[in-house]
This record gives structure tokens, sequence and C-alpha cells, in this order.
């Protein structure tokens, strides 16, 4: 897939900005309520399944959990504060900290029972496969009285 940059003036990317940290908002208000801060992800479908790329640097493995109810596949976790211990006062601060959750819809053609994640290099990867096709060749419908 070919990516296409434009590059807008100085306003116009702050105003992008203020849009983006807007919108952040939103998404982090819709999340349940212990919920500190939600990764970025991307979803893309390819022949054989759906996948979800979740980004995690700074979090451990250990801090990381997985599960799918009803339908939906749960990212949850917890990326620790560096100061933590109130001995550092941030001179700016862009790094979320703390407890964070993602929810994904899992489409119906997706076998649940055969998701794979592998984490690497911060980045999550989820492989959802979908499941075979029925295939049908031939079907006879016996028609009841009623």
């Amino acid at each position: 897939m070919e990516k296409i940059q434009v590059r807008f003036p100085f306003v116009a990317r702050r105003i992008a900005h203020h849009l983006q940290s807007s919108l952040h908002l939103v998404r982090l208000a819709a999340a349940p309520p212990n919920v500190e801060w939600m990764p970025n992800a991307d979803i893309y479908e390819n022949e054989d399944a759906f996948v979800v790329r979740v980004e995690l640097a700074g979090v451990s493995r250990d801090h990381l959990q997985t599960s799918v109810v009803d339908q939906t596949l749960i990212v949850r976790g917890h990326r620790p504060d560096p100061c933590r211990t109130g001995r550092c006062r941030f001179r700016q601060m862009e790094i979320d900290h703390g407890v964070f959750e993602r929810r994904f819809i899992i489409p119906p053609a997706v076998d649940a029972r055969q998701i794979k994640a592998t984490f690497a290099d911060g980045i999550l990867t989820l492989e959802l496969p979908k499941r075979a096709p029925a295939v049908v060749s031939s079907l006879k419908v016996v028609i009841r009285s009623a």
C-alpha cells in the first residue's frame, strides 16, 4: 500500500495536533473507569486472517493480558510510571503510564480459538485466523407438511 504524505503549514499542523488530542480524550472517556490510557492500534486483513497490532513500547510482557469475551478481543495491561516515587518533576510529559485497555470487536468470520499473539520490539501482534468457508456442493431440503 502506498502512503501519501501531505505537509501542511505550521498553523494547520497545530490545529491537527489539537484535534488529535481531543479525539484521544473522547476515546478515553468511552473506556472503563480504571483505564488511564489507550494504546494506538492498527488492524488489517489479508487472505487468511485479520491482524491487530498494538503499540506498547515500555510495557513488559509480564504486565500484558489478552482475552476474548463475547466476540470482543481485549488487550489490557500496565505501563509503570518511571517517577512513581515522586522524586522527579516533569518538564514535558507525552508518554502515558498506568493501566490501559483496548477492545476490538471480532468479526464472525474469525476462529477465536485459534488466535495467536506475539510480542516483540514493543508491538503486540495478534493474528485472528479466518474460519474456512463452509463448502456446500449440493444440499437437498426436505419439505414437510404444515
